[in-house]
């Protein structure tokens, strides 16, 4: 098949990270099974290279390129008008990219506004859509009677539907009336990198991998650093990322006197990531808010022990295969203490599900059984 995807999460070149880390295996998964891709994403500044083999990316023209999609609020006029564009303009580009490349089926990430591009060429064309929700979808816009109602049209008339998440899975079936599927977002970092990273001297390791903002709860984690250093815990963590709250990070661990036991990395290459997993003792999740991380099913293949806040589908997963030890959301005082059983245990805490279940659990988030599934309703 000739399948499109229709995105506007596309890394614009090999180093950007940020945007749907998942999505280059997905597509390369799909190659590998012999169908033709095709991206059709809107335009953003920066950087443009061409480094996927025998994948055509359409980066079509709209008037708020200069801003991150993300950051539009419909609320605002200016933003009202730039997302305006952004439809008015992706429902004319869209037609003339999948006749000219003889587009079968297309996948949408996400509802919206991708489900929009899709619908109209199904409209159109009769072409069929798969549309994969993200919880941003169905909890910003899902509440919004006019977004509601162009969200329900676009999933009730898709081929596939699926979700990143099992509860969100279950809310997208609640509001919009249809069979929602749960398809993992993860990638295949690479479990044999070459080089080393410096081991921290503390016993236990510990590691956080995520955007620092607050809804990522890297404050409560620092917080319960700050308690493990005055219970004189001698624990180490590798922090991972960047964003809003970086500055302030920095400013608490030099407050706090907790620079021997922190270290922050900003962003590093997808080697480096693989080093600092294969080199950790324990990854740390302490989201407010989550469905199912990335760097979840990161630590699943690299076999790491988890702690993860009750949010989302993590409590559930954890508890259920046993995966992750699990602590209240917004308590830095019960995640030292997690952490503290942890470096008490010296890694020698038993799973209590064993290695069955985590490998039921790996299979799950194998980017090739999300490929699988979404090819499955096209056969």
């Amino acid at each position: 098949m000739n399948i499109c995807i229709i995105t506007s999460s596309f890394p614009s070149h090999p180093d950007d990270l940020v945007q749907a880390p998942f999505l280059i295996p997905f597509l390369r998964g799909l190659q590998k099974r012999g169908h033709r891709v095709f991206v059709f994403t809107q335009d953003r500044k920066g950087r443009k290279e061409a480094f996927l083999e025998r994948v055509e990316v359409q980066w079509f023209p709209w008037k708020g390129s200069d801003k991150p999609l993300v950051h539009l609020n419909p609320f605002r006029p200016l933003d009202t008008l730039r997302i305006g564009s952004l439809l008015l303009e992706g429902r004319k580009e869209i037609l003339p990219f999948i006749r000219e490349n003889r587009v079968d089926a297309c996948l949408a990430l996400w509802v919206l506004p991708s489900g929009v591009f899709a619908y109209h060429a199904y409209r159109r064309d009769g072409i069929p859509y798969s549309v994969w929700a993200l919880g941003s979808d169905i909890y910003r816009y899902g509440r919004n009677p006019f977004f509601h109602w162009m969200m329900k049209r676009i999933i009730q008339k898709a081929r596939g539907v699926f979700a990143d998440g099992f509860d969100l899975s279950k809310k997208v079936e609640e509001r919009f009336e249809r069979k929602c599927f749960f398809l993992a977002t993860t990638r295949p970092l690479m479990d044999d990198a070459e080089g080393r990273v410096s081991p921290p001297r503390s016993s236990t390791r510990f590691l956080f991998v995520g955007r620092l903002e607050r809804v990522k709860g890297i404050d409560l984690l620092l917080q319960a650093m700050a308690l493990l250093k005055d219970e004189k815990v001698d624990v180490h963590l590798t922090i991972i990322g960047s964003g809003s709250m970086e500055a302030w990070a920095r400013d608490f661990v030099d407050r706090k006197g907790l620079g021997e036991h922190i270290s922050l990395m900003g962003n590093v290459s997808d080697n480096a990531l693989s080093l600092h997993y294969q080199s950790c003792d324990c990854l740390v999740i302490p989201s407010r808010s989550e469905s199912i991380p990335l760097v979840f099913s990161e630590a699943l293949r690299f076999n790491k022990k988890l702690i993860v806040t009750d949010v989302g589908d993590m409590g559930m997963l954890g508890r259920q295969y046993g995966v992750a030890r699990v602590v209240p959301p917004e308590d830095p005082s019960a995640l030292k203490e997690m952490m503290k059983r942890r470096f008490e245990s010296g890694g020698q805490e038993k799973d209590r599900e064993g290695d069955a279940k985590r490998a039921e659990l790996k299979h799950l988030f194998n980017i090739e059984t999300s490929v699988e599934r979404f090819l499955a309703d096209y056969t």
